[in-house]
C-alpha cells in the first residue's frame, strides 16, 4: 500500500501550485503493529517538509505584496535574492527571500538612492518563530536546560537543540517580558478607577555560584490579587536586578495598582519584604502578619508547656494551663495586649519552675521559657501588623500567605531548590523566576512574547 501526500497552494492572484511532500509505503500482508499509522520519525520528517513548502510559498506572496508601494502604488524592483534560515518548531527551514527596493516617493530629493529591505526581517527579526521561542523558554523554566533540549530533540523536528540555546532563549524571553511590561504600563490609562489589591509575599533561598562569594541568595515570590479574583504572580531576585523596587512596581501596575490604591501586604514579618513594597510604591502600606507563622509559634509554646505540666503533675499549674489554652483565642480575636500579658505570666512561671527543679523538669522549663520568649519577641516586633483575624476571616478576607507559600514551591523550589545540583547567578535566577511566573499566569501564551 502506498500513500502520496501532496500540498496544494492557491495564491492570492489565482495561481495554484501543487507540491508532492512524500510517499509512504505500508505492508498489508504480514503486517505488524509498527506498520499502522505514522511513526515519530516519519511524522517529524513530514512536518518538516510541509513547513518548508508552506514557508517558501508564504514568503513569495508576502514579497509580492511588499513590492507595491502603499503610498504611490508603484511596483517596486527586486534588488536581489538571498537565502535566509528560519528556525521553527517543525524544523530549520532555508527559504529564498527577495529584497525589495524602497520607494523614494517620500524623499523627492534622493531619487537615485538605492535602499533595499527584506519583508522577512520585519516579520522575524531574530529569524526564529514565536512558537519555538515560547516553547524553548517555557521548557527551560519548567525543566533543566539539558532536559528541555532533550525533550525538544526527541519530540519535534526542530533543529538540534542544546542547553546553551535554551538558556539564552529563556534570558531573551525574560528581558522581552520586562520591556513589554514597561511599555504597557507607560501606555496604561492612569485615570481609570483603582481597585484595592492584596499582595502575598514570601521568599526562598537559592544556591549561588562560587564566583559570587556567597552560599545562597534570596528570591522573592508573591501574588497580587484584586477583589475581582484576578491574580498576578511574580518572582524576582533582589540582587539580580539593578532596582528590585521598580521591578515590583511594574508588576503592581500591571495588576491594576495606581497611586492612591489601598495596598494590603501579608507576609511572615520579614522587614525586607515590607521595605521592598514601600520602595516600590513610595508610600506606607497596610501590613498584616501572616496567621500561619503566628499559629506555628503558638503551637510550639503549647507543646512545651504540655510537656512541662505532665512532668510537674500538680495543681499549681492549673491557672497557667488555662492561659496556655486561651492564648491562641486571644491573638486570633485581636486581643494583643491581653495575649502579651498572658505570655509574660507564662514566662515568669517557666523561670520559677526552672529555678526550683532539676533534671528533665528543668530542661522542659528551659524549653518552655525559650519558646515563650520567641513568641513574645515575634509579636512585639510585629505588633502594628496584628489585626482581628476572626473579623477579617468573617469578611471573606485572607489571613495567611498560603498563596505565596505555594508559589515558593512553584516558582523557586521546583526549578532552583537546594536539592538540585545546579547553582545560579542572581541575574539568571531572576530571569527563570520571571518566566516561570509568566508560565503559571498564562501570560507566555497570550502573545506577549514579542521581540524587544
Amino acid at each position: 500500500m502506498k500513500f502520496r501526500i501532496k500540498l496544494e497552494t492557491e495564491f492570492g492572484w489565482g495561481e495554484t501550485r501543487s507540491h508532492e511532500i512524500c510517499t509512504l509505503e505500508r505492508r498489508t500482508l504480514d503486517a505488524s503493529s509498527e506498520d499502522l499509522g505514522l511513526c515519530l520519525a516519519e511524522a517529524k520528517s513530514l512536518l518538516k517538509e510541509v513547513q518548508c513548502t508552506l514557508l517558501q510559498d508564504q514568503v513569495e506572496e508576502i514579497s509580492e505584496i511588499e513590492r507595491v508601494c502603499r503610498f504611490c502604488g508603484t511596483y517596486l524592483l527586486v534588488h536581489d535574492r538571498r537565502r535566509r534560515r528560519i528556525d521553527t518548531l517543525f524544523g530549520r527551514v532555508t527559504v529564498e527571500v527577495p529584497r525589495v527596493r524602497m520607494c523614494m516617493c517620500g524623499l523627492p530629493g534622493f531619487p537615485t538612492l538605492k535602499v533595499a529591505r527584506s519583508p522577512l526581517t520585519r516579520l522575524l527579526p531574530d529569524h526564529a518563530a514565536p512558537e519555538l521561542r515560547r516553547l524553548q523558554a517555557e521548557l527551560g523554566a519548567r525543566h533543566s536546560f539539558r532536559e528541555a533540549a532533550k525533550l525538544l530533540n526527541e519530540l519535534t523536528p526542530c533543529a538540534r537543540q542544546n542547553h546553551v540555546t535554551i538558556r539564552n532563549r529563556l534570558a531573551t524571553t525574560a528581558d522581552n517580558l520586562t520591556s513589554n511590561e514597561r511599555s504597557a504600563t507607560e501606555k496604561a490609562d492612569h485615570r481609570s478607577k483603582p481597585s484595592d489589591l492584596s499582595v502575598f509575599l514570601d521568599s526562598a533561598y537559592v544556591r549561588s555560584r562560587p564566583e559570587y562569594q556567597r552560599r545562597n541568595f534570596e528570591i522573592v515570590v508573591g501574588s497580587i490579587e484584586s477583589k475581582g479574583g484576578e491574580k498576578r504572580r511574580f518572582g524576582l531576585s533582589v540582587i539580580g536586578v539593578s532596582n528590585p523596587g521598580e521591578c515590583l512596581r511594574r508588576n503592581l501596575e500591571s495588576a491594576g495598582w495606581r497611586v492612591g490604591t489601598t495596598l494590603t501586604v501579608l507576609s511572615d514579618g520579614d522587614p525586607a519584604l515590607r521595605r521592598l513594597v514601600r520602595d516600590a510604591t513610595g508610600a506606607e502600606v497596610n501590613h498584616i502578619l501572616d496567621w500561619w507563622h503566628i499559629s506555628m509559634r503558638i503551637r510550639h509554646v503549647e507543646t512545651t508547656f504540655q510537656t512541662l505540666f505532665s512532668l510537674l503533675g500538680g495543681a499549681d499549674g492549673l491557672t497557667v494551663e488555662k492561659l496556655v489554652q486561651n492564648l491562641r483565642w486571644r491573638i486570633w480575636h485581636g486581643q494583643t495586649a491581653r495575649a502579651l500579658e498572658a505570655i509574660e505570666t507564662l514566662f515568669g512561671f517557666g523561670m520559677r519552675v526552672r529555678g526550683q527543679t532539676v533534671g528533665r523538669t528543668n530542661d522542659a522549663a528551659l524549653s518552655a521559657v525559650a519558646r515563650t520568649m520567641e513568641l513574645r519577641t515575634y509579636l512585639e516586633y510585629n505588633r502594628a501588623a496584628l489585626v482581628d483575624y476572626d473579623q477579617r476571616r468573617r469578611c471573606g478576607k485572607a489571613v495567611s500567605t498560603s498563596r505565596a507559600e505555594g508559589l515558593v514551591n512553584d516558582i523557586a523550589n521546583a526549578r532552583m531548590g537546594k536539592k538540585r545540583r545546579m547553582r545560579w547567578s542572581p541575574s539568571g535566577a531572576h530571569r527563570v523566576a520571571t518566566v516561570r511566573a509568566a508560565v503559571l499566569d498564562g501570560r507566555l501564551r497570550q502573545g506577549q512574547l514579542r521581540a524587544a
